[in-house]
């Protein structure tokens, strides 16, 4: 092999680092944790790295590997079919129209970001539930698994951005 293919495929690996992160916490999300007071309860990972990877480098988690990511964690947890890929998707326009306002900027900026990121999309996903099945479903399960989520970000996105810096930047 040339050095130049070595060099694409190098690069191609690189790409491919937010994708393989991604899938890889799906699998992981796919593990439940039980908790006091709580059927199970996992941090929405997947919410995380979708976030992440859309403020950061867009380019390198496009909407429709979001889509096949949506539908995996649909089919691995249960979840109305289609919500997972409407959800990740909704979150990606939302974020993509915002970057301007959360891409290099201070850390808080972005953390609070997530937030709300989180907090939209738990009280719409907890809506929807609600209505699909007709009974008004407990909220506080809901926003705890949100206040998880948002209170782990730091660590996911320190990760994140450790493997930016480690494996995505080109010589």
């Amino acid at each position: 092999m040339t050095a130049g293919v070595l060099h694409r495929l190098d690069g191609w690996a690189r790409d491919l680092l937010p994708t393989l992160l991604t899938v890889a916490l799906l699998l992981l999300s796919a593990v439940r944790v039980p908790m006091a007071g709580f059927r199970t309860m996992t941090p929405a990972v997947v919410l995380i790295a979708v976030y992440h990877w859309t403020v950061h480098r867009p380019e390198l988690l496009p909407p429709g590997v979001i889509f096949v990511v949506g539908l995996v964690q649909d089919l691995l947890t249960g979840s109305p079919f289609g919500t997972g890929p409407l959800t990740l998707l909704a979150v990606h326009v939302l974020v993509v129209s915002q970057r301007r306002i959360l891409h290099g900027k201070a850390f808080l900026i972005a953390w609070w970001g997530f937030g709300l990121v989180a907090a939209t999309t738990f009280l719409v996903l907890w809506a929807a539930g609600s209505a699909l099945s007709g009974v008004l479903l407990d909220p506080r399960e809901v926003a705890f698994r949100c206040l998880v989520t948002v209170t782990v970000y730091p660590l996911f996105a320190a990760l994140f951005l450790g493997v930016q810096r480690a494996f995505m930047t080109r010589a």
